[in-house]
């Protein structure tokens, strides 16, 4: 009887007690909380000269919450969208592709809103940290290919509104 008894716990214990559950436990399989994209502003980035280059519907990650975050478990992004992160003042805290499925061009911007550095195509789930030699101010997100499709450069100036 003992030994009955002492199976039957170390059986339980082997399944994780799974296995001496009367029903099953359900699952919910709804999309992560973030991920459905929310066009908060238009973003226009121009030349030195006032040429207009490229406009993107954007989400602004304003919150501790968003910029971490940032486009993580988002399996693809229309070409015409990114994200624009707002750390709420000057930073010096790199980025990395952890759990991001969309290979992305990622573009730090100064103060001046001028952008400083450009970090063009990385790779998808990379944990290697990208940052630019420098404090920048904010970040844009975009599909990889979109810096050199429209041919941005350092200097550009980038608005939203």
């Amino acid at each position: 009887m003992r030994k009955g008894i002492l199976f039957i716990v170390v059986f339980c214990l082997v399944l994780g007690f799974n296995g001496c559950k009367s029903k099953p436990e359900e699952k919910s399989f709804d999309s992560i909380k973030g991920t459905e994209f929310r066009k908060d502003a238009t973003l226009t980035i121009t030349s030195p000269t006032g040429e207009v280059k490229a406009i993107y519907e954007i989400e602004i990650a304003a919150t501790e919450a968003a910029c971490t975050q940032g486009l993580m478990y988002r399996e693809s992004m229309a070409e015409n969208r990114g994200m624009l992160f707002d750390p709420k003042g000057p930073s010096e805290t790199p980025f990395w592709m952890k759990n991001t499925y969309i290979p992305l061009d990622i573009i730090f911007i100064d103060k001046d809103k001028k952008i400083m550095h450009i970090a063009k195509n990385n790779t998808p789930f990379s944990e290697e940290t990208i940052a630019p030699n420098g404090i920048y101010r904010y970040v844009l997100e975009l599909n990889a290919g979109q810096a050199e499709k429209h041919n941005l450069k350092i200097g550009d100036l980038v608005q939203w509104e």
